[in-house]
């Protein structure tokens, strides 16, 4: 994850920027031990050295400020999409009201615009039309009953760590070597792609 991985980097940063900080502590304090008087020069040298270091730590905290919010709005967005279970609940009341053909009839529709970016055909208006009707019952549009389906795939993805592509680019995925236990299943699944690209087009 790649806030995990950045984190680890800051922390890192961090404990070498102070491993480098403890060497000039603990030098200072062994000459001073022996009564040995710094240089000018060693004096200079050690000076830019802490500048250095009081730099890098600048950074390692603007950075670590940077991630924090990013965390943040993660959090948020997590929140946000929790509703994923309340839209479950909500399309299967659409889906009593509609009967089961026209259910899967318009999660076909949605799903092909969804993915496809197709819009509407002449075919699909009876369904629409049917679905509007049931909606209007709640004071929801089609457009936001699409929104609320996009919420769902989104917060799915999340949950998944997956993201939407493409017909294609999920075809370009299937062009890895599967393990043994999953070979089997390649060629069914680009079947089922090839498929839905013919149906959705």
């Amino acid at each position: 994850m790649k806030i995990v991985d950045e984190l680890n980097e800051f922390k890192s940063r961090n404990l070498s920027i102070n491993n480098s900080l403890a060497t000039i502590i603990k030098d200072s304090n062994e000459k001073e031990k022996k009564g040995t008087w710094i240089k000018q020069e060693e004096f200079k040298d050690v000076s830019k050295h802490l500048i250095f270091i009081v730099e890098q730590k600048d950074k390692v905290i603007n950075n670590t400020f940077i991630l924090t919010e990013d965390v943040l709005k993660l959090l948020r967005k997590k929140e946000i999409l929790r509703y994923r279970n309340k839209v479950s609940d909500f399309n299967y009341e659409v889906k009593i009201r509609l009967g089961f053909d026209h259910w899967v009839k318009i999660t076909s529709i949605f799903n092909r615009k969804i993915i496809t970016g197709i819009t509407f055909n002449k075919e699909d208006e009876i369904y629409l039309t049917h679905l509007k009707n049931v909606l209007k019952e709640v004071n929801i549009t089609t457009d936001e009953f699409e929104l609320l389906l996009r919420m769902k795939r989104l917060s799915n993805n999340e949950f998944h760590q997956d993201t939407t592509k493409t017909l294609d680019q999920e075809l370009d995925s299937l062009e890895v070597s599967f393990p043994d236990e999953l070979k089997d299943f390649k060629d069914p699944l680009k079947k089922l792609l090839f498929a839905l690209k013919i149906w959705w087009n």
